[in-house]
Formats: structure tokens, C-alpha cells, sequence
């Protein structure tokens, strides 16, 4: 799944077991993916750091892997179960 928000890109590939209530955290609707899902967390890590990203992956339940690129920072967040 890819998806693309604000010059920041996700590949996301496999499944979260949680994905209702992580939309729900984030406040994003039903119909968001899982890579949507990814962009959200991590403008959520690098708006309101200090946390370290294992507590955004600590959250995610499932077997998956992604790849989150923030094309204005020039960042890469990866991570993979």
C-alpha cells in the first residue's frame, strides 16, 4: 500500500491488527490505509518530540514492514515485525 501527504511517503506492506483503533488515536477516518495511518504517526513523532520512534512501533500490532520518507526533512522512518 503507498500513499503520499505533505511531501512525506509511506510503503507500507502486510497488516495491522489494530488498525481501527489506531485510526481512532489519530483521528482519521474509516477509510484510511494503513500507509495513511503511518504518515499520520509519524508527523505525530517529529510535531510533538521528544519520544523516541520505538513508541510509535510499539503500538502497532501485526506482522508488517514500511518505509515513511519525508521528502522536506529529508527522513526516513523504517520499521519492520
Amino acid at each position: 500500500v503507498f500513499a503520499a501527504k505533505d511531501e512525506i511517503f509511506c510503503l507500507f506492506k502486510g497488516t495491522l491488527d489494530n488498525l481501527a483503533s489506531l485510526r481512532q488515536q489519530y483521528g482519521l477516518a474509516k477509510s484510511a490505509n494503513e500507509a495513511v495511518l503511518m504518515i499520520e504517526a509519524y508527523k505525530a513523532l517529529r510535531d510533538r518530540a521528544p519520544f523516541p520512534p520505538s513508541h510509535v512501533v510499539s503500538h502497532l500490532s501485526g506482522d508488517f514492514a514500511f518505509v515513511v520518507f519525508d521528502d522536506s526533512a529529508s527522513a526516513v522512518f523504517v520499521a519492520s515485525v
